[in-house]
């Protein structure tokens, strides 16, 4: 089970940031090559080893403009993949791939193990997004880059009304389906992305996202990182009530029958499956946080 509940961006410029960025707790950490000047990239290496010091994966955004370098300067042992931004076709994930799996053969790193997540930041890329995501199994994630989207649109985000519900619920259904995980912010936050947002108030968006489906959060701020892993955190009373829902349908079971009532509710079939589903990504993010920790007091 994929755990990667946020994924920290940092500026590759920015040294202080990707010194601290092990830190803040994040599953992942992203190192933002896009708009970065060439004499950034050189320091990729040191960056990595930097950002992996807390048990995080650590991925690059590249720049699309750049390609090739940008894969060059990145792909290294260490690496778990790359963020690939401006995605509007199948033929833009061939691309990198053909890249990175020659880089990987080049450089010691086993074929086929780094992974891609694809934003998507255009009316064409949403419209393309069942070939999208079928065009490498190296793809983990897909997200919808909003603020680029409205751009694309000609939309000026008016936080009253959603304009994307549209593209996102199209994006749950189709990642799911064809086994990837869908990464967004609630709307507005989304596009906002607002550096001043209270813990609480990122959290409710971040569970608003995933009640819609989302599986994680591009988190442009280390302020997000947190509430964020807890939203996508299935609580201690959660887990609770499904162990609870397991024990019933069980006892059910045992008495010849598949429904059985619980607190108001029917358990069948479904409901348990569900269950099964909710304890086992607990259990997870439960191992994924104590990696985390293990690897900040050896870090110290």
């Amino acid at each position: 089970m994929l755990i990667r509940r946020s994924n920290l961006l940092v500026p590759i410029g920015d040294a202080d940031a990707i010194n601290n960025a092990w830190r803040h707790g994040a599953d992942a950490i992203a190192l933002d090559l896009e708009g970065s000047s060439p004499c950034a990239q050189p320091r990729m290496k040191a960056a990595i080893a930097a950002a992996a010091r807390g048990a995080a994966e650590v991925f690059v955004r590249i720049d699309k403009a750049n390609l090739k370098a940008g894969l060059d300067a990145s792909v290294w042992p260490g690496l778990a993949g790359i963020v690939l931004p401006q995605v509007e076709s199948a033929s833009d994930v061939a691309d990198a791939e053909a890249i990175t799996g020659a880089l990987e053969r080049e450089r010691g790193i086993e074929p086929g193990s780094l992974t891609f997540i694809v934003l998507l930041e255009s009316a064409r890329a949403v419209w393309n997004i069942r070939e999208i995501l079928a065009a490498s199994p190296r793809i983990s994630q897909a997200g919808l880059d909003e603020p680029d989207l409205a751009a694309s649109l000609g939309i000026e985000p008016d936080p009253e009304y959603d304009p994307f519900v549209y593209a996102r619920g199209r994006l749950a259904v189709e990642a799911t389906a064809a086994k990837v995980g869908a990464i967004g912010m609630a709307y507005p936050m989304s596009v906002l992305q607002p550096t001043d947002g209270s813990p609480a108030e990122i959290e409710k968006m971040a569970t608003r996202a995933r009640n819609s489906g989302m599986k994680g959060v591009l988190c442009p701020h280390p302020g997000w990182v947190a509430p964020v892993n807890a939203a996508f955190t299935p609580t201690p009373e959660l887990v609770h009530y499904n162990h609870r829902v397991r024990e019933a349908f069980a006892a059910g079971l045992e008495a010849g029958t598949a429904a059985v009532p619980l607190d108001g509710r029917m358990i069948d079939v479904p409901v348990d499956e569900w269950a099964i589903v909710v304890i086992a990504t607990a259990e997870a993010c439960a191992a994924r946080d104590a990696q985390k920790r293990e690897a900040l007091e050896r870090a110290g």
